[in-house]
């Protein structure tokens, strides 16, 4: 599968219009799953709203995104009295885990990778991310994949998502979990010798009817 991650930022008066435009034209596309979602008070550089669109092969979602049917959409995420700030990423699956099991809250961080980025480095700290889920029991599915495309405030070079049965679980139970302050926060720390991801991030997060990631 590959995956289109949209977040946009929209200017005061726009939204609802917005929204509606881009809800409209991602029905019409064919994407293989569809999620667009108003983002929850509490993001962090989270956007108003989160679009991500499944397709088969990076192919098909970039025919989808040059269609006419996605066309009123692209006017408007390009158009800065509309659409304020957009970050946006395309990535295959990744490493993939947990039950494809109901809706409840899906996040999404956008890391940078970009302090001495040494393969070794690189997986050391994808290792370590994918591992979390088998101490934080709160995270029911996750993906930890690779950008190859992506714009916004940084080149994003990782796409870390999980989906939870409600927000204690993300705010809570994954965020103070020493697997997460005791390990992996080293990555993102200049005062370990670990530090590798610039410390601006997109942290984001929406409600769920249904599961969201795929294999």
């Amino acid at each position: 599968m590959y995956n289109r991650l949209l977040i946009p930022t929209f200017a005061p008066g726009h939204r609802d219009a917005a929204m509606a435009t881009i809800a409209e034209a991602g029905a019409a596309i064919g994407a293989e799953a569809l999620l667009f979602a108003p983002t929850l008070p509490g993001v962090y550089n989270g956007g108003d709203a989160i679009w991500r669109a499944s397709f088969a092969h990076r192919a098909a979602c970039d025919a989808a995104l040059r269609s006419a049917a996605w066309a009123p959409a692209a006017e408007l995420l390009a158009d800065p009295a509309v659409t304020t700030h957009l970050d946006a990423v395309g990535y295959a699956t990744g490493k993939v885990g947990g039950l494809v099991d109901g809706g409840g809250l899906y996040r999404v961080a956008l890391f940078r990778a970009a302090i001495d980025p040494t393969p070794e480095r690189l997986a050391a700290f994808g290792a370590q991310t994918a591992a979390m889920p088998r101490a934080i029991r709160s995270i029911r599915r996750w993906q930890l994949a690779t950008a190859d495309e992506a714009s916004g405030l940084h080149g994003w070079t990782h796409v870390w998502e999980q989906e939870y049965a409600d927000r204690a679980g993300l705010e809570g139970a994954y965020m103070m979990h020493p697997a997460h302050w005791a390990h992996v926060e080293r990555w993102f720390d200049p005062e370990y010798t670990e530090f590798l991801v610039h410390p601006l991030l997109v942290h984001s997060f929406c409600a769920i009817d249904r599961p969201v990631i795929a294999a």
